[in-house]
């Protein structure tokens, strides 16, 4: 099993087309391998290995749906703000 990230910093900015401040970037990079192992922790329960499953795949599309993946995460964790109150969800229904 490998410990490497499925993204880098540098995935992240290009992927979502926005610039970090230093200070976002190194919590970006904290942020990757723990995304990366939690993906790798959700395939070992399904008995799957993500890493060798990226490493069969012969055309790269597996590993590149990965990465896109970790991106994702990783901008939505970036997303929610750490200032004021949490975030609720609210319904209303019009009777």
């Amino acid at each position: 099993m490998s410990n490497s990230a499925y993204a880098t910093v540098q995935d992240v900015m290009t992927l979502s087309g926005k610039t970090f401040t230093a200070d976002e970037q190194t919590r970006i990079d904290a942020l990757l391998p723990l995304v990366s192992d939690a993906l790798r922790y959700e395939a070992i329960k399904v008995g799957r290995d993500l890493d060798q499953m990226i490493t069969d795949e012969e055309t790269g599309a597996y590993g590149n749906v990965v990465k896109t993946v970790t991106v994702d995460v990783i901008l939505r964790i970036m997303r929610q703000s750490f200032d004021g109150d949490p975030m609720s969800q609210e319904s209303q229904s019009g009777l």
